[in-house]
Parts: C-alpha cells; sequence; structure tokens
C-alpha cells in the first residue's frame, strides 16, 4: 500500500485521474504506424469530436467469458425516447437506423498475431454466430446477453510506426467537400507528418465567406498538416489563349483580374504548388480526388519504395474499366492516385501553363498531366498494383470480399456507398487484417472489416473464392476482365446473407482491483430486414423456374434487422 503524505493527500485523487486520462490517450495509439482513429475514439467524452465522425465515450463494462452485457455508448434514438440502460445505448444512436426490434448477436475474437497466410481463405470449424436474442430496443428492456464466447484468429503483425515527411498529396476540390472529407482524409493522414496541399476552387468566391485559416486549422487539430489555397493565392497565372482549350479559363484577364480556371486545370497545377511546399525530404507527390482513401500510408510507401525516387518517376493505375480507357486512353487515373517523383515534378513544373494551352478539349486533369509529361519528358508511366480507380457502380461487395489488398480505393461515397475509414479501422488492430478472409463452420465467410456473409446450405462448397464475385454493374460486359476476371456469377439475396459494417468504436472499461484497463475494438455488422424481404421477393419471383439451390432462411414476417459485434482484444 502506497502511504500519502497528509499534505497531498486532497490533490492525489486529482492527480490520479489525470494519470490515467494521460495513460489513455497515449494508449490509444497502437504500435503500428496508424492510431486508432480519432473518428472511433473519445476518451470519457470529455473531449467533444465533431458530430460527423460518430465517437464513442467511456465504457463502463467489457464482456468477457464471465461478464454479462455488452458495453455500449452513444446517444438515444429521439424516435425511441431515451434509455438508461448501458448495454442499449449505441445500438439506439439514429446514425445506424435500426429497426426497433432486432436480433442481436457477438463474439469477442483474441487476435494471435504473428506469421499468417494473408491471401488465403482460413478454414475454421466453430460457427461465427451463436446465441441470438431477440431485443426490443424501444421497451428500454434490461437485457442479459449472457457470455461473450472468444474465438481465437491468426492475424498478421501490426504495422511498424513511421513518419512519412517525405510524401506530399495534393487534391482540388470546392470548400464543402473540402471540409466534408476531413474524416476520411484524418484517417490516413493523422499524425503521419505527411503533408496535404488542396487548391480550394471557390475559396476566394465573392459572398461566400470562406475561412480558410479556420480550416487550416481544424485539419490541425486532427494532426493533418494540410496547405489551403484558394485561387487568388497561387503562384502568378498566365493568361490562357486560345479559347475552350483545356477546358477555357484561368490566368490574368485582359483587365488584370484573375480568371477562374476549371477544376481539370486545377487539378493539374497541383504539382507546381506541391513542389513549391517541398523539402529535401521530399521523395513523392501524389495527385488524387477527393474522394481517394489510402487505408494505409505503410502499404502505401513500402510499395513507393520499390521505386526509385531519385530519378523522374511517375507511377498510378489505369481504370479497372477497360470502356473508361477506351475514351480517355493509357494514362494514371487520378482516382487511384498518381505519383510524380520530385526530379519529375521539377522537370515539368516551369511548363504548366504551358501544357494547359496545349491541352486539347475535353481535358480531364489526368489527361493534361499525361501529355505535358509525355511531350516534354522521356518518362514513362509504371503500372502499381493495388492502386484502384474503382470504376465500380451500384454494389462493390465482391470486390471487398475478395480478400483484395488494396493500396487505395475510389468512388466510395458516389459510385457506389462503403464506410472506408469504419472499415479500414481495421488496419489500427492488426495491420494487413483488414479485408482478411476467414470461413466459419463451412458456410459464413467474414471479409474483415467489410461483411459477414452467410450462404445457403453446401452453397460456399461450390463457390471459387479465389474469382472476384460480379455484383456491380455490367460485369458481364467484359470491361472488367483484364482488371478482376475470371469473375464468378452474382449471388441472390436468397443465396446469400450479408452482414454489412456500419460502425466501429473502441470500448475501455475499468479493470478490477490490481488489473490495468481492459479495451477493445467493437465492430458493428448489420444485415437489413429489408434485404430479408427482398430475399422472399427473389424466391417469389422465381417459383416455377427455381433450381432448388438450399437458400438461407427467411421469414414472410415483418422483418427485423439482425446485429453482430465482433469485440477484438487490443
Amino acid at each position: 500500500m502506497m502511504l500519502v503524505p497528509q499534505r497531498f493527500s486532497k490533490c492525489f485523487p486529482v492527480l490520479a485521474a489525470l494519470v490515467l486520462v494521460i495513460f489513455l490517450l497515449t494508449a490509444s495509439r497502437l504500435h503500428n504506424g496508424i492510431p486508432i482513429p480519432k473518428s472511433i475514439l473519445d476518451i470519457g467524452g470529455e473531449r467533444p469530436l465533431p458530430k460527423a465522425l460518430g465517437v464513442v465515450e467511456l465504457q463502463d463494462s467489457l464482456p468477457s467469458s464471465k461478464e454479462a452485457g455488452t458495453p455500449v455508448a452513444g446517444q438515444a434514438t429521439p424516435e425511441l425516447g431515451k434509455c438508461e440502460r448501458p448495454e442499449l445505448r449505441h445500438l439506439r444512436r439514429p446514425q445506424l437506423g435500426l429497426t426497433h426490434s432486432i436480433v442481436y448477436t457477438r463474439r469477442c475474437i483474441k487476435p494471435l498475431r504473428g506469421r499468417s497466410d494473408r491471401d488465403a481463405v482460413t478454414n475454421i470449424t466453430l460457427p461465427l454466430l451463436t446465441n441470438k436474442a431477440t431485443i426490443n430496443l424501444a421497451a428500454c428492456p434490461r437485457v442479459d446477453l449472457g457470455p461473450c464466447d472468444y474465438i481465437s484468429l491468426q492475424v498478421p503483425p501490426p504495422y511498424p510506426e513511421r513518419q512519412y515527411r517525405h510524401l506530399i498529396f495534393g487534391v482540388a476540390s470546392t470548400y464543402d467537400r473540402v471540409r466534408e472529407s476531413l474524416p476520411a482524409l484524418a484517417h490516413w493522414l493523422s499524425g503521419t507528418g505527411a503533408q496535404l496541399v488542396a487548391i480550394v476552387m471557390d475559396g476566394d468566391h465573392l459572398g461566400a465567406n470562406y475561412n480558410l485559416t479556420a480550416l487550416e486549422e481544424e485539419y490541425r487539430r486532427w494532426e493533418v498538416n494540410a496547405t489551403l489555397l484558394a485561387p487568388s493565392m497561387l503562384k502568378h497565372t498566365e493568361s490562357l489563349h486560345g479559347g475552350d482549350k483545356g477546358g477555357g479559363g484561368g490566368g490574368e484577364g485582359e483587365n488584370g483580374s484573375q480568371q477562374r480556371k476549371s477544376i481539370e486545370q486545377y487539378h493539374f497545377l497541383l504539382v507546381r504548388e506541391m513542389v513549391a511546399v517541398a523539402t529535401p525530404e521530399t521523395r513523392w507527390l501524389g495527385v488524387m480526388d477527393d474522394d481517394t482513401f489510402f487505408p494505409s500510408l505503410y502499404t502505401l510507401d513500402a510499395e513507393l519504395a520499390q521505386h526509385d525516387h531519385t530519378r523522374p518517376a511517375w507511377l498510378g493505375a489505369m481504370s479497372d474499366d477497360f470502356s473508361s480507357i477506351r475514351v480517355w486512353g493509357i494514362m494514371a487515373f487520378g482516382g487511384a492516385g498518381a505519383f510524380l517523383s520530385l526530379p519529375l515534378a521539377r522537370e515539368i513544373e516551369p511548363l504548366s501553363e504551358q501544357c494547359i494551352r496545349e491541352a486539347l478539349a475535353p481535358a480531364t486533369g489526368d489527361g493534361i498531366l499525361r501529355d505535358c509529361i509525355y511531350a516534354n519528358t522521356r518518362t514513362k508511366l509504371s503500372l502499381v498494383r493495388g492502386l484502384h480507380q474503382h470504376d465500380l457502380r451500384g454494389d462493390a461487395s465482391g470486390f471487398y470480399e475478395s480478400g483484395a489488398r488494396p493500396l487505395s480505393v475510389h468512388h466510395w461515397k458516389s459510385w457506389y456507398r462503403a464506410p472506408l475509414p469504419q472499415m479500414a479501422a481495421a488496419t489500427g488492430v492488426c495491420g494487413d487484417c483488414f479485408l482478411q478472409r476467414w470461413r466459419f463452420g463451412g458456410d459464413t465467410l467474414l471479409a474483415n472489416g467489410y461483411s459477414i456473409a452467410q450462404y445457403g446450405d453446401g452453397l460456399a462448397d461450390t463457390l471459387d473464392f479465389a474469382r472476384i464475385e460480379g455484383t456491380w454493374e455490367s460485369p458481364d460486359s467484359h470491361d472488367y476482365d483484364f482488371s478482376y476476371g475470371p469473375l464468378r456469377p452474382r449471388l441472390t439475396h436468397r443465396q446469400k446473407k450479408s452482414y454489412r459494417l456500419v460502425d466501429v468504436s473502441v470500448v475501455v472499461t475499468e479493470g478490477a482491483s490490481g488489473e490495468r484497463n481492459r479495451r477493445a475494438f467493437r465492430q458493428v455488422y448489420v444485415y437489413r430486414g429489408s434485404d430479408s424481404m427482398l430475399a422472399d421477393e427473389e424466391e417469389e419471383e422465381a417459383e416455377g423456374g427455381y433450381d432448388g439451390a438450399a437458400g438461407v432462411e427467411t421469414s414472410k414476417e415483418p422483418a427485423m434487422d439482425e446485429v453482430v459485434e465482433l469485440l477484438w482484444d487490443i
């Protein structure tokens, strides 16, 4: 027992609390180069974070094999009224949009970090989903969920902690999109030392009253080193003659006022602005779109390191849709991320205005960059496997359930919907385990961070999981064969029941006397009741022609959402 001098007895509890908070804040970063994203971590609710980030608060309890109840956080859904049950609060959050009654199950996972065959589908004989319970969220009942059964999974080791001051990223977009992109950008930029340069094309619009300085400070609050530039803050741009070439406009008009350039031209001019802020440490400049997402800078940097940054080099990926290549040609598509070594960037930077003037309409920013490099240098494009333009519309689940190891993805907020910052938060737990696959009990496939898929009896045994399921629009056009083929046919809702990730959080519990606090990374996967109704409709439509393949059991009753929580020890 530690004796405390009487004169310090009153302040000791305060000091102890301060030490605890410092410990938790320090522990919030795993030793892996990417911290547990601030979008999913809030210690004690004492440091409110932006509402859009879906943060959580300190938990009161953590389930174990000896404890009942699920640790939860969040605000009560207004439509359901208040509920003080800690095991229900986070499930009642309006952001989740759950039905008033749900079918609930959970599983606790003990990661065994070490050597792992990341590309294999690991077979686990035990079932993943057990001990289901129906919960009426509207009634706010007392819930006894019983023990949280543990299962051990072999996962890759954490990424080492690194700084990336040698990387500069550039994006051209509007003020609103730059502001809204902060949570996603913070996932892979926060605390890394990498720099972001953003041309805010409407940043100096008269009457808009945009405050770029305040937005820069908001980025810095998230430890993102960002420089935001309005068009009037760019290096001198000369008048662009030649009518509508290159998208039209830009430079100084005859009356001395700056004419506005197109978004495509600003996209190209990012190279010049990034060269202007380069340091002796700078190796690579990355040109990207505002919805380009890198799950991990560690894996991206490891790939870049395979190329010589001391010589002119241009790295990127083409579209995964061959029809887009037919239209736009062979180039580095910016949604996937295009990377220039500093020597190449310095070679074309003085030619910026010339390359814009010479661009043929319709000119994309990626096209201007390609033509400028090919017309003025001897550098050719080097394709990088893992960078994805992701010209996929509709349902991209086939890609994310394929065991892919993406360096980048794109269009996840527009052409299809996927919560990438929440999905890729798994990298903060076990590095390359993001989208790693395990097969449980023969019929259930976990694609970590994206989905839990249950297949009809015996169906999983007939599927070639090495092939990507063609789930997006027009997979039969053969335009995706060169990038993802050979594909396997899309399954119906009746054949595959898919729980999709909707939320993640870090759960902290106070340890018992003499024990340290426990932490878990919680993933919430949801199977929507509306999908169950779609499965029923598909079966009805197929009556008379249904081939008899066993399907997943569904109900004709009003459908409830089904919730699966995975709690990873960290």
